[in-house]
């Protein structure tokens, strides 16, 4: 029903009934209506179904005025008329508490009763409602009943407490007694530990501050200064643990606690294996880091209790491993933004724990059986610190072990994650460097190659010495070497010096640079070092860190910072006309924002059918449609363009907000290339773009596209992209997307080789070439800095043909030439056109400089076309010299200061 805007008495009426009605219909408390009778008697006027039910009658069945004494038995009918009788009485409504039993359950009922009068005043019914209480009483009950079972219980106390207190009493006057003893006890020892600390400290703090000392002083050698940093570490590391031993007693009073502070995780580890190396090198181990690549570079916590935790669990492998490896595994689980379980794990092939020993192994000077410590040494009271670290720090620690196998200790330990951290390092390179690892231990090996992939940098993996000469022997004979090779030093059969001496003999200029690593005496391999054999020495275990400076060393390579999320770069797409169907104005206004960043030439239209007006008439690169819009959908507008005969590719990419399977099926089937979904993703505009119009381009012509150009839509930049062969964007990464320097170096390439190749006295790239090597070699550095990938490979295997003296067939400088002189063709199309009808001799300089100077101020590359009629218009003049300084600045790509130079020169120029 409509409910009236304004108050309705009736309506108001209306509702109140309605409502009472429904309760009197479905509520599951018992409602009546009691008529009063002549001679102070009263019947059952009506009651609702609930009440029915409970009285036992028919639920249904009609009742009118009967009679209460011809309902219930005399004895309850006396009770209902005096409660009748108080609610007339009292003429209000009241509330009294009823009981009653029904199949031998007592049951109770809070019943309300309202009396109701007539005009006249007399009583005319009494209204009810009864809400059972049953389980209130019940639970009333219970309560009385336990309050005085509580009552005999501190009757019974009191008892025991008089007896105990007089126990108490006895027993307290010794507790002080031991208290007092015991105190004296742990005052002693403090003392005890104090002087010793002391004692202990001062001859630390010399180590330490004799070693900062000796750093400071600049060490000639490498190997001396690391020897000393050994020991400052070594110093650190014992200082802590002296002070967390001492720091015994406050962990037994439960007063340690932990600090929360900035660390580095890396920088843990490596100090870490610092403190163990040397004695992990005495008994032959190999040690391993494994740091997985989610661990965040700097976590918040206790890095001195962290290090302690390590360093003990580490130097116990040692002590109990005779041969194979240590391998220190961190991990970490995500539990929130800010929070990781960090997951420490120390693993050895040592002896092992067994079943029965594992249960003592963290008490207190205690170790696996007596005779480990007569055996290998020791308190047994580095794992019970250990533990009690862990649990200071909210974490835990366990063990696994098999007896002869060797065990693995873990650490779980729960840390915050700070806000800031350092951003990535990635190798900067134009190409993937490829490196060749060689390491008997198969975890060191797939742990570095890892490390490598992480930077760019593709891995081969090996085994043996042997394995690596036979590696680069098929790495020479593919014409695909290795920039770098990673030599471990200690291999069984034939050790990592000698192999490095045999790959030198072998392959000579062609061997390439070799790494050492290793975890032993880097003194040993120094002379190897002095003579070029080997070229750096990289210590064991490699770190994330260790490596890329090594690395960077080597190739003399800056370090770049990538952040996380790489944001992909704005295409230069001037030379592009795409058509944008949309019908909402916004999301059109949308597109042609992030539109406008590339350059492209853009016509919109409103719908399927305007836009196959517009391709009729306009040939188009790439169109972004839209799927639902008025008169014609987009679904409708592409099948009808693929039915189009224009003889020309053209990818049309859907703009929808529908990106479900099936919907991305249904651009699919009506012949659309793409899905693009909204809100619009730019990252994702610019490489779906970037795809069609650049990479569709290139990898759809089998050779250098010849014909001309129309300059007014093409800048130099974008003519370059569409140059099948030149790895533009490639090139551009490598100068750090410095398209000037690009543009200068690519200019002087095609100046360079047009001439070579023009000059019928050369004879560059013939087999009679004398200097036929440094060419080779010059163009293979060229063509790469340019991005000509192909002519650069095909100078890799020349070179490497006639540096180990073997025979060049005349083909492979045929097949150079005729993709350089292709390549050269197509870049006299960017760099070679000349608009002579800017060169009429009756045009004076100064009208010339008048035309130069706008594109100068525009940045424009077109301004190259006016340098033969400069050049004309200043020969002989006293002007020459400064259209030559002009000249260089634009060759330069120094538009601003040419730009200077051009307005000094008008001001100079006679009738300004």
């Amino acid at each position: 029903m409509k409910l009236n805007e304004l108050f309705d008495q009736e309506e108001h009426d209306f509702m109140i009934k309605e409502c009472l009605f429904q309760l009197w219909s479905h509520s599951d408390d018992l409602m009546f209506i009691v008529a009063v009778e002549e001679n102070g008697e009263f019947s059952l006027y009506d009651n609702n179904a609930a009440s029915r039910i409970a009285m036992g009658i028919e639920p249904n069945k009609i009742y009118h005025r009967n009679r209460i004494r011809d309902m219930f038995p005399e004895e309850i009918v006396e009770g209902f008329y005096r409660t009748y009788r108080e609610a007339i009485t009292s003429r209000k409504p009241i509330s009294i508490e009823q009981y009653t039993v029904n199949d031998g359950k007592d049951l109770f009922y809070n019943t309300l009763l309202v009396p109701i009068f007539d005009e006249q005043d007399n009583p005319a019914f009494i209204c009810g409602i009864s809400h059972e209480t049953t389980k209130i009483k019940t639970a009333e009950k219970m309560a009385v009943e336990a309050g005085e079972k509580l009552k005999e219980y501190n009757v019974g106390l009191k008892q025991i407490n008089d007896n105990l207190d007089a126990k108490v009493r006895e027993r307290t006057a010794a507790l002080e007694l031991a208290k007092a003893e015991l105190e004296e006890a742990l005052e002693a020892k403090s003392s005890f530990v104090a002087r010793m600390s002391h004692e202990i400290r001062t001859p630390i703090n010399a180590v330490i501050g004799l070693s900062d000392l000796a750093l400071n002083t600049s060490p000639n050698h490498k190997e001396q200064q690391d020897y000393l940093q050994k020991i400052r570490d070594s110093g650190d590391i014992l200082l802590s643990l002296v002070n967390n031993v001492l720091d015994f007693s406050k962990i037994e009073a439960g007063k340690l606690t932990a600090e929360s502070v900035c660390f580095s995780t890396e920088k843990l580890i490596r100090t870490t294996v610092n403190m163990n190396v040397f004695g992990a090198y005495a008994k032959k181990l190999e040690l391993v880091t494994d740091i997985a690549d989610d661990i965040p570079e700097y976590l918040l916590g206790d890095p001195l209790r962290i290090q302690q935790i390590l360093v003990n669990l580490v130097s116990n492998a040692i002590k109990f491993t005779e041969s194979g490896s240590i391998v220190i595994r961190l991990r970490c689980n995500k539990l929130d933004g800010e929070n990781i379980l960090l997951q420490c794990e120390v693993s050895d092939s040592g002896i092992g724990i067994s079943s029965t020993q594992l249960e003592q192994l963290f008490c207190p000077f205690t170790q696996a059986d007596n005779s480990v410590t007569r055996v290998y040494g020791g308190t047994g009271l580095g794992l019970t610190i250990t533990r009690q670290l862990c649990e200071l720090m909210n974490g835990e620690i366990k063990v696994e072990s098999d007896v002869g196998k060797g065990s693995t200790f873990t650490v779980l330990l729960p840390l915050k994650v700070p806000t800031l951290q350092p951003k990535n390092a990635a190798i900067d390179s134009a190409n993937m460097l490829k490196a060749l690892v060689v390491d008997d231990h198969p975890l060191s090996r797939d742990i570095l190659a890892k490390l490598l992939t992480n930077f760019g940098i593709e891995s081969t993996c090996v085994g043996s010495g042997w394995e690596a000469i036979d590696a680069i022997q098929q790495s020479d004979q593919s014409g695909v070497a290795f920039d770098v090779v990673f030599m471990d030093w200690q291999m069984p059969g034939i050790d990592g010096i000698e192999t490095s001496k045999k790959i030198k003999n072998l392959f000579k200029e062609l061997a390439p640079p070799i790494l050492m690593i290793s975890a032993y005496e880097k003194h040993h391999i120094q002379p190897h070092l002095d003579t070029g054999i080997i070229r750096q020495f990289i210590e064991k275990p490699i770190g994330k860190s260790t490596l890329f400076d090594a690395i960077n060393q080597f190739f003399n390579i800056e370090k770049i910072a990538i952040s996380n999320k790489k944001i992909a770069p704005i295409p230069q797409l001037s030379s592009f006309h795409i058509l944008l169907v949309e019908d909402n104005l916004i999301n059109q206004q949308v597109a042609l924002g992030y539109l406008k960043s590339t350059g492209v030439q853009v016509d919109c239209a409103e719908n399927g059918k305007i836009a196959i007006d517009k391709i009729k008439g306009t040939q188009y690169d790439l169109i972004l449609m839209d799927i639902q819009m008025p008169v014609m959908d987009g679904l409708t507008a592409s099948a009808i363009i693929r039915g189009m005969d224009l003889g020309y590719e053209l990818p049309i990419i859907a703009m929808t907000a529908h990106t479900s399977p099936e919907d991305k099926e249904k651009s699919l089937s009506v012949g659309m290339n793409n899905h693009i979904p909204k809100p619009i993703p730019s990252d994702l505009l610019y490489k779906t773009l970037s795809n069609y119009l650049i990479s569709n381009k290139e990898n759809s012509k089998p050779d250098v596209e010849l014909l001309p150009v129309k300059p007014a839509l093409n800048d130099k930049l974008s003519m370059l992209f569409k140059i099948s062969s030149l790895e533009a964007g490639k090139a551009i990464d490598s100068l750090k997307d410095d398209t000037s320097i690009y543009l200068k170096i690519v200019r002087s390439f095609w100046t360079q080789y047009t001439s070579l190749l023009e000059d019928p006295n050369t004879r560059f790239l013939t087999l009679d070439n004398r200097n036929l090597l440094n060419d080779i070699h010059s163009l293979k550095s060229n063509a790469a800095y340019i991005g000509a990938q192909d002519i650069f490979k095909d100078c890799v295997v020349i070179e490497r043909k006639l540096l180990k003296n073997e025979y060049v067939d005349g083909s492979l400088l045929d097949a150079v030439i005729s993709k350089l002189s292709i390549l050269l063709r197509a870049l006299d199309l960017v760099f070679n056109q000349i608009e002579y009808k800017d060169f009429d001799s009756t045009t004076n300089l100064k009208s010339t400089l008048r035309k130069v100077l706008p594109l100068l101020e525009q940045s424009d590359f077109k301004v190259e076309n006016y340098f033969p009629a400069l050049h004309h218009k200043s020969m002989n003049t006293q002007y020459s010299e400064d259209i030559t300084q002009i000249i260089q600045n634009i060759t330069d790509i120094e538009y601003e200061q040419a730009a200077k130079l051009v307005r000094q020169l008008l001001v100079k120029l006679p009738g300004s």
